[in-house]
């Protein structure tokens, strides 16, 4: 099962190729995110009301012949396409032959590595491309070898991802990983970013999805534009990354995407 498809999608759109003249190349991890595939993937997604909303919907992964659609295992409607489905079978693949998978994608970032370096690039890699998974806590081996995660085990190669979870302390000290805290404005969610706030402080950057005109300051930082790349380990530290509404996003009501500087949550987390 693990040798019939790929796991990484290396700069496979046009943000992450924007990469490319900065030096990188990316390679990026797409599961089934909050819990399409039945189990929940991405933990605070229902409160931040981001599941609808959700990138996974965003480009090809929205589009279908005749807008056909199909049910997800989790109850999740889905356009009936190559990449929901092919989303689908990885997650299943992790969630039920975990070792196969790792192996698997220990063999891919080696692949992504010689690619990089025929490139004359330097890769970097997220695996929480549509999830929000702990990876510093997932041991794995390698070739005999136990790591704590996968950041150890490829010590020399740098991982970055967004993250709703508020207290993940421990991969703030992993020297090769960088987070950036995801916003969300729906006002049930305000306590979630206060918590974040107080746990990260300005180590770790914000994203906020914004429609319309984007502030200059935001929550008190200074706001800086992050559709230019994903590469998020190269923003100035102590920021808010600015991130246009895309695909279902331009339409969401929830109140996760942003439409003014005074939305329930940041008023709420002031």
């Amino acid at each position: 099962m693990a040798s019939k498809f790929k796991l990484l999608n290396i700069d496979a759109n046009a943000k992450t190729v924007k990469g490319q003249a900065r030096g990188y190349l990316t390679g990026i991890l797409y599961l089934s995110p909050s819990d399409a595939s039945g189990t929940q993937l991405c933990p605070l997604s229902h409160v931040a009301r981001c599941a609808a909303p959700c990138l996974n919907l965003a480009g090809r992964g929205g589009m279908a012949k005749g807008n056909a659609t199909f049910t997800s295992p989790g109850g999740h409607v889905l356009s009936d396409n190559t990449v929901q489905r092919a989303r689908l079978r990885r997650t299943e693949l992790f969630l039920e032959d975990y070792d196969g998978f790792m192996a698997l994608l220990v063999k891919e970032i080696r692949m992504a590595e010689r690619m990089a370096q025929e490139q004359g690039l330097t890769l970097a890699l997220r695996l929480n491309g549509t999830s929000d998974i702990r990876w510093e806590d997932i041991p794995l081996t390698v070739d005999g070898r136990g790591y704590y995660n996968i950041f150890s085990a490829f010590s020399h190669i740098r991982f970055y991802d967004y993250t709703k979870i508020p207290n993940r302390r421990r991969a703030l000290i992993i020297p090769n990983y960088h987070l950036t805290y995801s916003y969300s404005g729906v006002s049930d969610f305000a306590p979630v970013v206060i918590q974040a706030l107080r746990t990260y402080g300005e180590r770790v950057n914000m994203a906020v999805v914004f429609r319309g005109d984007v502030p200059k300051t935001f929550l008190g930082r200074q706001v800086v534009n992050g559709d230019e790349s994903d590469l998020r380990f190269l923003d100035p530290t102590g920021v808010v990354i600015a991130l246009k509404a895309k695909g279902k996003a331009r339409g969401d009501t929830s109140g996760f995407v942003v439409d003014h500087i005074n939305s329930p949550a940041m008023s709420a987390a002031a």
